[in-house]
């Protein structure tokens, strides 16, 4: 188990003011709300951890951890409740193996080279692409248009299904944008997911080229060929509470992870476009949700919050090994000042707390909340005994 250098984490700029997901790297494959930087992680794992290690995100998200922490070498586990997140996770999993070369993105795009005559009203084999709700978000073209995509898709192997899934699930958010609306200065308006986690429909169905948006998105992976990262760590997906993990005892060596932030992000509802699409159990998955932005006005919704959390906590101490590392990365907002100082005051009841916490300024868009009030997130060290 590596010693904790202080001096090594207090060197490091937590805000990192440049860093971001590049385009055409496999972190970016896929958006996500809130998600946060692959440096955060990256530098958290390299000081707290040994090569060979096993790194755990309870809260996997876009699994930007667990590639991280195969990139350094470490057997990661990325584990999330969320299908969407299972989705991304699989399909940067399949990226890091190999799954698509350049010869397989120009046999498909030879598929895409007659837009006009990409069009078909066939639904899935397993009905994907049959809810009726789908024709209150896209136009009849669009839809024609992502039936044509999805009939492409499933014929593909399973690998190559994976990365194709998380591509095409990129295009449905994208083409459920109002492509008029504009700020107050004049500029386009970014699509936000809380429109679709608030079920906003747009005002009138824009038409939308799904077939370029879709081969941008091909063209834009890196392949094979190109991929800079050689990775000697192995990735394992699960899908399950961070609650009640399957994992045995003492038998993680680190912790990364970003939990939800209280009232602060629906993420379920967020992805509504892909589970009305592959009917997964959109209303199952959204009331199991910890932290989600739906229940902000209850009562009751930070003491919620807070015991689920705990509940979370005792999970990551069970599983961790004695002496490892769990490293937190969790916000405030202007609704519930003091949220994550009690999470964090939680775990060091069942732990000891070696380094924070120190305050970072997350970006914006991580922090994917409009009324938030100069949001503050910070970092935080663990350690069980």
């Amino acid at each position: 188990m590596p010693i904790l250098d202080v001096m090594q984490l207090k060197r490091i700029n937590w805000d990192f003011p440049l860093a971001g997901n590049v385009k055409g790297s496999v972190q970016s494959i896929h958006w996500f709300p809130g998600n946060f930087i692959a440096q955060i992680p990256a530098a958290l794992i390299h000081i707290l951890s040994a090569p060979g290690d096993v790194v755990l995100d309870p809260f996997a998200g876009s699994a930007t951890t667990g590639i991280e922490a195969v990139r350094l070498g470490r057997n990661a586990i990325v584990s999330d409740r969320m299908s969407v997140s299972n989705m991304i996770a699989a399909a940067k999993a399949a990226l890091l193996s190999g799954a698509i070369d350049a010869r397989f993105v120009d046999d498909l795009l030879v598929l895409l080279t007659f837009d006009q005559q990409c069009r078909t009203n066939s639904i899935g084999e397993k009905g994907e692409g049959s809810d009726e709700a789908l024709c209150d978000w896209y136009s009849e073209d669009t839809l024609s248009q992502l039936r044509f995509l999805w009939k492409i898709i499933e014929d593909k192997g399973a690998r190559e299904r994976d990365v194709l899934l998380a591509l095409f699930s990129d295009v449905l958010f994208q083409c459920a944008s109002t492509g008029g609306a504009a700020t107050r200065t004049g500029k386009k308006r970014r699509h936000h997911w809380g429109w679709v986690a608030d079920n906003v429909l747009p005002k009138e169905k824009i038409e939308h080229n799904a077939i370029e948006l879709f081969r941008e998105r091909l063209l834009a992976l890196p392949t094979q060929e190109i991929l800079l990262h050689r990775t000697s760590g192995t990735l394992t997906i699960l899908q399950q509470d961070a609650r009640f993990l399957s994992l045995r005892n003492s038998s993680v060596d680190l912790v990364v992870t970003s939990p939800p932030y209280v009232g602060m992000i629906d993420y379920v509802h967020a992805n509504r476009l892909i589970y009305l699409w592959m009917g997964w159990p959109l209303k199952d998955e959204r009331q199991a949700e910890i932290g989600a932005r739906f229940r902000r006005k209850r009562k009751s919704a930070v003491d919620e919050y807070f015991s689920e959390m705990r509940a979370v906590r005792n999970e990551i101490v069970r599983v961790l090994k004695p002496e490892g590392f769990c490293a937190l990365v969790l916000g405030e907002s202007r609704r519930f000042p003091g949220a994550a100082q009690q999470v964090f005051s939680d775990f060091g009841m069942l732990t000891t707390l070696q380094w924070g916490p120190v305050a970072r300024n997350p970006s914006r868009r991580r922090v994917s909340e409009r009324g938030a009030s100069e949001p503050i997130e910070y970092i935080a060290i663990f350690q069980k005994q």
